[in-house]
């Protein structure tokens, strides 16, 4: 089944699932790196609010072998499991004054999203863009956020100096920084004991993020993170930026050539990592004499 009737075969599902009182749609949604998805929309009439699912994937699994009944049966339980109650106040999400304390920063690439970035506060940093999003608390959404743009802050009547300050005051608190050597990743990773655990003398390498994986590729901007890093690691330190949720962080008296970095990076790149969680195809150096990012 091609694309677009799979499509059009889900939006029919859904409306004989959740019946009339109900308004379903597509909607076409700009995500990182200039990756456009299809998000299938349920708007309840006592709510003003629901999760978007994105169904390009979902082709995918239809493709290898899912039948259509089992993909329609994710969409609703994903649909049913994180819609708000209908006495929920979804204006709150948007509240200056609610969701202030919940504003954090996250890193994009910069030349990969020029029309997003038309569109959404932002500060350039080296190649990348700084931008911001508004944490919704577990409790109301599990793992949701929403994208602060240029029309919440006409709203809001801030600035995007004002948005900056305080989602770098907020991230370090709400997303708390966690460097592990590259030894203690892959044996939490593969499940070892503390009775086989890898080397950290012979790795040398370093994984920082922040508590809950999601966007810590923006914890290297959390106030003198690198300069503490670097005086731990005794030296300047190369940043490979696996995703926008990580960095990997080596030694630079480890490093030979800079080259060979960037070739990692671009591998890892093309072949583990999806296009929409790109940060950058090649490295970054902290100077720890200087005090600044460098690439």
């Amino acid at each position: 089944m091609e694309y677009g009737l799979f499509k059009e075969c889900i939006l029919e599902a859904m409306k004989e699932r959740f019946g009339e009182n109900c308004n379903i749609e597509y909607r076409e949604v700009l995500k990182n790196n200039g990756i456009r998805l299809d998000g299938l929309v349920v708007r309840f009439d006592e709510s003003g609010i629901s999760p978007t699912v994105y169904v390009n994937d979902y082709h995918q699994m239809y493709e290898e072998g899912e039948s259509l009944d089992s993909i329609c049966d994710r969409i609703e339980g994903i649909i049913r499991g994180n819609s708000l109650e209908k006495d929920f106040d979804a204006n709150s999400l948007i509240d200056f004054d609610k969701v202030k304390d919940n504003i954090v920063f996250k890193l994009i690439n910069y030349g990969k999203n020029t029309d997003l970035l038309k569109d959404i506060p932002h500060k350039q940093f080296l190649d990348l863009a700084i931008v911001y999003y508004i944490s919704i608390d577990e409790k109301v959404l599990e793992s949701a956020t929403i994208l602060i743009n240029n029309t919440h802050l006409m709203m809001w009547e801030k600035d995007a100096e004002e948005i900056d300050a305080l989602a770098r005051k907020n991230a370090p608190r709400l997303l708390k920084a966690e460097l592990k050597s590259m030894a203690e990743t892959l044996s939490e990773m593969l499940g070892f004991e503390d009775e086989y655990q890898f080397d950290d003398d012979e790795c040398n390498m370093y994984v920082l993020s922040n508590e809950k994986k999601h966007f810590g590729a923006s914890v290297i901007l959390y106030e003198n993170m690198m300069k503490e890093i670097c005086k731990k690691l005794e030296g300047n330190v190369y940043i490979l930026p696996s995703s926008v949720h990580e960095t990997i962080l080596i030694p630079s008296r480890m490093v030979d050539t800079v080259s060979r970095l960037d070739e990692m990076v671009c591998e890892v790149n093309e072949t583990q990592v999806p296009t929409v969680d790109i940060l950058s195809d090649h490295s970054y150096l902290y100077n720890m004499e200087k005090e600044c990012f460098e690439y």
